[in-house]
């Protein structure tokens, strides 16, 4: 199981690398263009990945605001060059997902993540 988690989370990684930026969700005044799916998430500024998170609700997640937005305001990031990829939770347990997130952050090591202990 362990090592199938595993590849599943590079699998997501990889989805979330390698989303076309075009496709990937703009950033916007209350994200209604967002799924409001549980799901994997990944700020993304043109080809890197700044931030990876999970959650129950995606729009939700960002129409409440998210630390990532406020340090890519900081940064100066323009926010057309800043926008979300998402995946779909789908049949993975809340557990699993947990896990694959930290697997992914240890992986990718986003500059805005704080890494897991």
């Amino acid at each position: 199981m362990n090592l199938e988690l595993r590849q599943d989370a590079q699998s997501v990684l990889e989805m979330l690398r390698s989303t076309e930026f075009e496709r990937c969700y703009p950033l916007s005044r209350h994200f209604r263009n967002i799924p409001t799916n549980p799901g994997f998430y990944a700020f993304r500024h043109l080809d890197e990945i700044l931030y990876i998170g999970i959650t129950n609700n995606l729009r939700y997640r960002f129409s409440k605001g998210h630390k990532a937005l406020g340090w890519a305001f900081l940064e100066r990031l323009d926010p057309d060059d800043v926008r979300i990829a998402v995946v779909k939770l789908g049949s993975r347990t809340p557990e699993q997902g947990s896990y694959i997130e930290t697997l992914m952050i240890q992986s990718a090591q986003p500059r805005y993540n704080v890494m897991k202990k």
